[in-house]
């Protein structure tokens, strides 16, 4: 008879057979596959991929190595498998392995992917030939042998780093180039026959990290490197052989950095009178009149005696040109050329700057009629037949009447020649070589068929002229901090109105630039009039009525609002219950610009509109308005940046994009918003030292502005 199983007995057998479900399991010894041979693509040698051909074997640079697989259990498909692998290494053609090595074991699980296993190899032999393979085991059998994989160990350092020279920065201590500016640097082995690559560093970096590879063992290699900074600079580098030993990362080469060059011209053209213009860079250098040249306000002015007003003028060469005698740049290597330009005819090709060949100019900056644009272009060949064949055609429009500022340049690096408008880059052309010009620079036209052609319809400041590229990035060697280009844009401000307000009597308040926009009070002199005290300043101020809409107007606009302006005003705002600007400039339906108050957001603003009457672009102060309170509002429009920036008390709020630019060509008003049809928004409260320039204020120029002192 069957006994049953007690209670007892039960509960003792549930774990005997729940354990072997629970636990990995081996197949049987009759059903046991052995591991797969292994795949050489998994095998590595210290991380480095197995090389299966013994004359090309993986070189490293370490006696002390992980040798490195993966091995699979066919079983593990469907069993929990206990895998390990074994590596063997010998010399090549030797009878017996140097040494054998066995890795932990681990376990394979179904539908899982198999981990890497390693072994670590010590005290290999140096500069043979060493094969090593390896193979699997489950605990039962032991696998295929994979094919070997072949390596070479070498501790043996370069004895050298490179040798380093350069002809465009030679070590003999002087000063060569400028910062920014590339130069070829020729790396040689210095002696090490099996280097592969070096490794260099500049300036205070000396850890050696940038990789140049050599085409054939203990080959040299040109690198162009561009200095950052200028002054002394250094050059440190290491040699690299196949098998990754380096040499120490040293300084292998000095040179002398020059400063950023000034222009080899200048000409300022303030004169004002006379038939010739000064270079400032060259005091023997003038450009002579030729026809009948005349003198116009300028766009960018002077400084006097320390401090900057404008009062500046412009060559006027609608019925001549100027002229040097020589060549001031060589048209052949880099070169820029820069000037303030007013177009006042658009019928015909024209143009601004030149300098003279035999037959045609080296370089032209101007106007293309049929574009109707600005143009910067060369001629292939000084020929009688050739023509003006690289062109760079600007995007921007060439309006007349309008100061506008241009710049073009050759890159002979680059092998393109460039051309900027207003600090905003056009575009560029292929140039791979150009040809020396060395005939005069000519201020107001051109050179064609070896004659004076296309002579200048209007007027010309501030001619510059480079023996190298501008630099075109926001950089630390710049006054500024922003790229050169961007300098010769946007600064230095120039004065287009001043008005202080602190007249006692009269019809007018003063513009004290030279541009003579006085403007006339609309309102009651007895209370304007000194009616406030600026207790910052120190100064006296106006006091306006904003609910009889009492304000200051010029005739005739100041700043042009499509190019980059700077707005400033002290200002003390009594009434914060509703809008009110202190200055603007006058379109048709709406103000060019508008600074002022927003009593919704109760912050200061400053804002624009797409066109005359379209969307409002505007920038808002960070913190709330005080009321009350003297503060100082500087508002600017950055033409080359299509931005609008807001300062309060000389501290930045913000800047904001802004599209849709156009030319307010209204009055300027002083205390509240103006339009054609009057004023609206008008300033409750006092206002005092208003200022309207162009160009862009930087935080400098700002404080300058707050301090109700010129920027210089």
């Amino acid at each position: 008879m069957r006994r049953s199983l007690t209670r007892s007995m039960a509960v003792v057998a549930a774990p005997a057979l729940v354990l072997p479900l629970l636990l990995p399991t081996q197949a049987l010894a009759d059903d046991n596959r052995p591991p797969d041979r292994p795949d050489t693509s998994t095998l590595t040698a210290r991380g480095e991929a197995c090389s299966t051909d013994r004359d090309a074997p993986t070189l490293l640079n370490d006696t002390e190595l992980t040798l490195s697989g993966i091995f699979v259990d066919p079983d593990a498909e469907t069993v929990a498998q206990d895998v390990k692998g074994q590596f063997e290494w010998g010399l090549d053609g030797a009878d017996q392995p140097l040494g054998t090595a066995d890795s932990l074991s681990l376990w394979q699980h179904p539908g899982r992917d198999p981990s890497p296993r390693s072994v670590t190899v010590r005290d290999l032999p140096e500069e043979v030939l060493i094969g090593y393979r390896a193979r699997g085991h489950d605990g039962q059998a032991w696998g295929e042998w994979s094919d070997r994989c072949w390596i070479e160990v070498s501790t043996s350092r370069p004895e050298a780093p490179p040798q380093v020279t350069s002809e465009d920065y030679p070590d003999d201590d002087r000063f060569h180039g400028s910062p920014l500016q590339p130069g070829d640097f020729a790396f040689t082995s210095n002696g090490v026959e099996d280097v592969v690559a070096y490794y260099y560093s500049t300036g205070s970096n000396t850890s050696c990290t940038n990789r140049v590879g050599l085409d054939e063992p203990g080959g040299s290699v040109t690198v162009s490197i561009t200095p950052r900074n200028d002054g002394p600079q250094r050059i440190y580098a290491r040699s690299v052989d196949a098998y990754g030993n380096s040499s120490s990362c040293q300084s292998v080469y000095s040179f002398l950095v020059a400063p950023l060059a000034d222009p080899v011209a200048y000409f300022p053209l303030n004169e004002g009178e006379g038939t010739s213009a000064s270079d400032v860079m060259e005091r023997d250098r003038a450009a002579t009149g030729t026809g009948d040249i005349g003198w116009a306000r300028g766009r960018v002015g002077e400084h006097r005696n320390g401090s900057y007003r404008l009062e500046g003028t412009a060559a006027d060469t609608a019925d001549g040109h100027l002229r040097t005698e020589a060549a001031v740049v060589d048209t052949s290597a880099a070169f820029t050329v820069s000037a303030w330009v007013r177009l006042d005819g658009t019928g015909t090709d024209a143009v601004a700057l030149s300098q003279d060949g035999e037959h045609l100019s080296g370089f032209q900056l101007g106007y293309d009629a049929s574009e109707e644009a600005w143009v910067f272009q060369q001629a292939s060949q000084d020929t009688p037949e050739s023509g003006f064949d690289h062109r760079v055609v600007s995007t921007a429009p060439a309006p007349a009447g309008v100061w506008t500022q241009l710049i073009g340049q050759y890159d002979p690096a680059a092998g393109e020649i460039a051309l900027y408008v207003d600090g905003v880059r056009q575009g560029s052309a292929d140039r791979d070589s150009s040809w020396k010009a060395e005939g005069p620079l000519v201020i107001g036209g051109g050179q064609d068929q070896g004659a004076f052609a296309q002579g200048w319809p209007g007027a010309v400041d501030d001619v510059k002229v480079w023996s190298r590229l501008l630099i075109d990035e926001d950089s630390h060697l710049t006054s500024t901090g922003r790229s050169e280009v961007w300098e010769t844009a946007n600064q230095p401000l120039a004065l287009e109105g001043r008005w202080r307000l602190d007249e006692s009597a009269g019809e007018a308040a003063v513009d004290a630039s030279d541009h003579g926009l006085d403007a006339t009070l609309h309102g009651d002199p007895a209370t304007v009039w000194n009616g406030a005290f600026n207790d910052r300043l120190y100064t006296p101020a106006v006091l306006l009525d904003g609910t009889g809409q009492e304000h200051l107007r010029t005739d005739g606009a100041a700043v042009r609002t499509d190019r980059s302006f700077t707005a400033s005003a002290w200002v003390r705002l009594d009434d914060g219950d509703t809008d009110a600007v202190a200055l603007s400039q006058s379109g048709e339906h709406t103000s060019g610009f508008a600074l002022g108050y927003d009593a919704e957001l109760e912050k200061w603003v400053f804002e624009t509109e797409t066109r005359d009457g379209g969307q409002v672009h505007r920038v808002a102060s960070a913190s709330l308005a005080d009321v009350g309170e003297w503060v100082h509002l500087t508002g600017v429009y950055d033409h080359t940046d299509g931005t609008l920036t807001l300062h309060v008390d000389g501290s930045h709020q913000g800047s904001v994009a802004r599209e849709g630019v156009w030319h307010a060509d209204g009055d300027v008003v002083i205390g509240a918003a103006g339009h054609g049809d009057g004023v609206d928004r008008s300033w409750t409260g006092a206002l005092g030292s208003v200022y309207v320039l162009q160009g862009v204020a930087t935080s400098t120029d700002v404080s300058f502005l707050q301090s109700d002192f010129l920027p210089r």
